[in-house]
């Protein structure tokens, strides 16, 4: 990864978050599991895979069908305060934070992420990387949040850039899928790499 190179034409490099600037679906996936297995459920690795992604509400009532929204966001509150006690123990993404460190100050660069501004900030700052970005849309930014496009337009809206001439970097489909949406130019599945 870190020998990529923007296209010529490139306005701006738009990264996600989790799991591609910043290795923290190990710690995301250690809190879920000790919330859900409170309930008694277990969070196999096909669970992990197909939900993890999807939308709070979502998630918790594949684990917890009769769960409504006010528990499914009190067990992220508390999940959340966990996650933040555990910050330690996220680290970055090496080839894909060398990307944004050697372009820094070349291009403008976003992170565009689902994750919430409470959680997403001090994940960026445990790693020492919040400063590289001009802009930090997360879901609280938009009305609806990955696979929907709705990001990484406030992204390139921020910036000021044309999305043909911007480059996505994305660790899954719905990441990818959203980009996609948003007519971004190029589209980088780290996945791959």
């Amino acid at each position: 990864m870190s020998a990529f190179t923007p296209p010529p034409g490139t306005q701006a490099l738009l990264f996600d978050a989790d799991g591609t600037l910043i290795d923290t679906w190990g710690l995301h996936r250690a809190v879920w599991t000790e919330l859900l297995g409170r309930t008694n459920f277990a969070v196999t690795d096909e669970w992990w895979e197909a939900y993890a992604h999807e939308d709070l509400l979502t998630m918790v009532q594949a684990a917890v069908p009769s769960a409504d929204l006010p528990r499914a966001e009190a067990m992220n509150d508390e999940g959340t305060q966990i996650y933040l006690e555990s910050l330690h123990l996220v680290d970055r993404v090496h080839r894909v934070v060398e990307v944004a460190e050697r372009f820094h100050g070349q291009f403008p660069m976003a992170v565009v992420t689902a994750g919430f501004r409470d959680v997403v900030l001090p994940s960026l700052e445990a790693v020492g990387i919040a400063d590289l970005f001009s802009a930090i849309v997360t879901g609280d930014d938009v009305d609806r949040i990955k696979p929907a496009p709705d990001g990484y337009t406030k992204a390139v809206d921020l910036l000021g850039v044309d999305p043909r001439f911007c480059v996505a970097f994305e660790d899954s489909d719905t990441g990818l899928q959203s980009a996609r949406e948003a007519g971004i130019g190029l589209l980088v599945d780290i996945r791959a790499m």
